[in-house]
């Protein structure tokens, strides 16, 4: 018996598989499917069957999926003045795409995620109890979801630190921290108080800024040399040679009682000038427009991680 047969077997008899074309067969007795006749027939052969669930499935979770997160997480517009928007060489580098998302959490259960219960000592009976900041919860909890999870475990892998996730701010956050085996480093990290003001105009939201954190990361050099060779030779994009994360956490004017406002910033450093071609002076190119596409649905799924962690207590 050849592979494939062995595997359409397998699928085929799955429980899934089996209660959805029972159900096709009862919708069709029941002439649910009268004037359908050419999508009902498919349906209910069996190659196709499971041809159409394993195409159909992922296209339809992908779908939905999406979906709520371009509702659920609108993007903000934030003032360029944020200090977020300041790379290390702004002569060299230029922010064409900045991306804000903001969700609102019960403040217990990000309060719940900057307790730590530690026991230092392997005899004491009585646990060691630390509080972080909330700033520091609401970014470790980011990194601690399971897509930045499985990014950092595949960093460690290439790198040669293993199958490991590194360090991801679960016990603390602070200045020049090197996050995910390095390719992060906490720029800055800051628990305001007191409360600096925010105003709808400027900053998206009328509140007060309870903390702020910037996380940098830089691309390795070769991979924006092969971009920057690709756009001398006449492709109309480049790619980001880095960027920053922002991590702010809100108490939102008019908000819910109970509730806090958390916000992730993601904003890319492009060069401005080909690195190969200076001479030439600004080219104005940037990435492909579904690389932001993609980067921004990515940015909302790992806020929606982060929220639904806070959720289930997850460290």
């Amino acid at each position: 018996m050849t592979p494939t047969r062995v595997i359409t077997r397998i699928i085929a008899s799955s429980p899934i598989i089996t209660r959805l074309s029972s159900t096709f067969v009862g919708l069709q007795k029941a002439s649910a499917f009268r004037g359908y006749s050419t999508l009902s027939k498919p349906l209910l052969s069996s190659r196709r069957s499971i041809f159409l669930f394993l195409i159909g499935a992922p296209i339809l979770y992908l779908t939905t999926t999406v979906t709520r997160l371009l509702y659920q997480y609108p993007t903000t517009d934030i003032d360029l003045s944020h200090p977020v928007y300041k790379s290390k060489d702004d002569v060299r580098f230029k922010q064409l795409y900045g991306h804000w998302f903001t969700a609102r959490v019960s403040a217990a259960s990000l309060a719940h995620q900057a307790r730590l219960v530690k026991n230092e000592n392997n005899g004491a009976s009585e646990k060691e109890v630390r509080y972080k900041t909330l700033i520091e919860a609401w970014t470790s909890a980011v990194f601690c979801t399971p897509s930045l999870s499985l990014e950092a475990r595949a960093i460690g892998t290439l790198t040669g630190n293993g199958f490991k996730t590194g360090d991801r701010g679960e016990e603390k956050v602070y200045a020049g921290q090197p996050l995910a085996h390095g390719v992060f480093k906490v720029e800055s990290i800051e628990e305001t108080n007191p409360p600096a003001t925010l105003q709808e105009g400027k900053d998206g939201v009328n509140g007060k800024l309870l903390g702020r954190a910037i996380v940098s990361y830089e691309l390795p050099d070769q991979h924006a040399h092969f971009w920057e060779v690709l756009a001398k030779r006449g492709v109309p994009w480049r790619h980001l040679s880095g960027g920053r994360h922002c991590f702010e956490v809100i108490e939102e004017e008019g908000g819910k009682e109970g509730e806090i406002m958390v916000r992730f910033g993601c904003v890319v450093d492009m060069e401005r000038v080909n690195r190969q071609d200076r001479e030439a002076g600004e080219d104005g190119k940037g990435m492909p427009w579904l690389s932001v596409w993609l980067h921004e649905v990515y940015a909302r799924w790992l806020v929606d991680g982060a929220v639904i962690g806070l959720r289930r207590g997850r460290n």
